[in-house]
């Protein structure tokens, strides 16, 4: 027997199932990869660089341990991105990470638009482990560690 729960939300009725609230997502980075965000993202400033990120997801943690740099990518001081059809497939692929040259690492409505995989990871300068975040799909901010 399933166990339903119905709300009215706006003139909507909304079910769900009980006892199956959605848990915190986790994002689990490697100090390596995190190393790899931190230099790439030096070493295209004052212009955006963008990564695609290797790991697995399992339940509701995504680990990170690989960084791939997206062929024939394009970045400036603005924006940064790639041709999916470029792309080998490849299913170890959760995410991207890029940088913002400015001071902030919330993404923007065109990162949003643009989101890839289950996580994004953004830094902000001065590119430091304090300055990187993961967002999901929605722009919520998923708890980011990096890990030996």
């Amino acid at each position: 027997m399933i166990n339903l729960k119905i709300s009215i939300v706006a003139k909507s009725i909304v079910f769900k199932r009980t006892g199956q609230e959605k848990k915190e997502k986790i994002v689990l980075l490697t100090r390596q990869a995190a190393d790899g965000i931190i230099t790439f993202s030096q070493t295209y400033h004052p212009n955006e660089a963008i990564l695609i990120l290797q790991g697995k997801k399992k339940d509701n943690v995504i680990t990170i341990d690989g960084l791939v740099i997206p062929p024939f990518s394009s970045n400036g001081p603005f924006y940064s991105g790639f041709s999916l059809y470029d792309l080998p497939f490849d299913n170890s692929y959760v995410g991207t990470a890029h940088s913002h040259p400015g001071h902030s690492n919330k993404p923007s409505l065109e990162d949003l638009n643009h989101f890839f995989g289950f996580v994004s990871v953004i830094i902000h300068f001065p590119y430091e482990y304090e300055t990187i975040a993961a967002y999901e799909r929605t722009g919520k901010n998923m708890e980011l560690k990096i890990i030996e």
